[in-house]
């Protein structure tokens, strides 16, 4: 897949990570990412990059590799201007959703009468099923990532 990514003046920057099909590598590193050995429960054929200074979390980025039909589930750290996310792409569907810096779940939130949004709830369900079909592409069988 040849996909390539200019990396021009640099916005707002945030801790980002993705695991993907190796065979994708180079067009995660053309984002900025790099390759990480830390991750060792990995699939064969799947790589685990991290970019420390995300250009916005590189979003915009992945969305469009997601376009691209690329399978990857991805997060990142909350920018000045931005809330941490979680993010999937199962090489059809690509999802988007709010975190917690340090919670690997996506959250929803909780509107004033005590309720939550259904709206969000949605969104995380619909992430979840992007989640289990990325998995499965990716190899991972039904223990945790």
């Amino acid at each position: 897949m040849a996909v390539r990514f200019l990396r021009g003046a640099m916005g707002d920057r945030a801790y980002a990570e993705v695991i993907c099909r190796a065979e994708d590598t180079e067009v995660f590193e053309d984002l900025g990412f790099g390759e990480q050995d830390y991750r060792k429960e990995l699939p064969a054929g799947v790589a685990f990059l991290v970019d420390e200074e995300a250009n916005y979390g590189h979003s915009s980025s992945l969305r469009e590799l997601a376009e691209r039909g690329c399978v990857f589930i991805a997060r990142h750290d909350a920018g000045g201007d931005y809330d941490a996310a979680r993010l999937v792409s199962d090489g059809k569907t690509f999802s988007e959703v709010d975190a917690m810096v340090h919670e690997p779940r996506p959250c929803v939130a909780v509107n004033a009468n005590g309720l939550v949004d259904k709206k969000q709830l949605q969104a995380v369900k619909r992430y979840w099923r992007a989640v289990a079909r990325a998995r499965q592409k990716l190899g991972f069988g039904d223990e945790e990532m």
